[in-house]
């Protein structure tokens, strides 16, 4: 909730270390804290909506960006229509969009934090609780670097009368990052 204490030394302040974080909850299970020099660069939400079936998919697409001289990990919990699943995952790996496998929480994030320790090019969705996904991604590659993902989600529509639905718009409830 508070910036870091500035670093002296008894020659006065070590720049080089005022503009650096530890980031202690790099490919752990929780958000954490804002981590300077990373921002959501860019953000863009579609959806599709099967008026007959009462059902949407919406794909929401998150490029992060690292002006920082460290690799960053981006995390953030989102909140999900009611009732909503992530049904689909994609990486842009090297200019190109990939798809994620599905497994078990302990599977996922046991591979999640060896890749992490190898420096690669994971993200990792996870439940955090009712209509709730913890998103982590890592490695946004450092000076200037980005790194996109897409979260498919497949939610009901709300019913509002016999004849109308209501689509809900997933949501940030928490992040380590700035949005621009």
């Amino acid at each position: 909730a508070v910036p870091a204490p500035r670093v002296r030394s008894g020659r006065g302040e070590w720049a080089g270390l005022n503009d650096w974080t530890w980031d202690a909850d790099q490919a752990g299970a929780q958000v954490g804290g804002r981590v300077k020099g990373l921002t959501l660069n860019a953000s863009r939400l579609d959806a599709q909506v099967e008026a007959n079936a009462g059902v949407a998919y919406q794909e929401w697409t998150l490029e992060f960006k690292n002006v920082s001289a460290r690799q960053r990990e981006a995390r953030a919990q989102i909140v999900l229509p009611p009732g909503g699943v992530v049904s689909r995952l994609t990486l842009w790996v090297n200019g190109e969009e990939r798809e994620a496998a599905f497994a078990g929480r302990s599977q996922v994030r046991q591979a999640y934090e060896q890749i992490v320790a190898q420096r690669r090019d994971p993200v990792l969705v996870t439940t955090a609780g009712p209509d709730r996904v913890l998103m982590q991604c890592f490695p946004v590659p450092p000076d200037g670097g980005t790194m996109k993902v897409r979260l498919g989600i497949t939610a009901p529509l709300e019913p509002v009368a016999t004849n109308q639905g209501r689509l809900r718009w997933p949501q940030m409830a928490e992040r380590n990052f700035t949005v621009t």
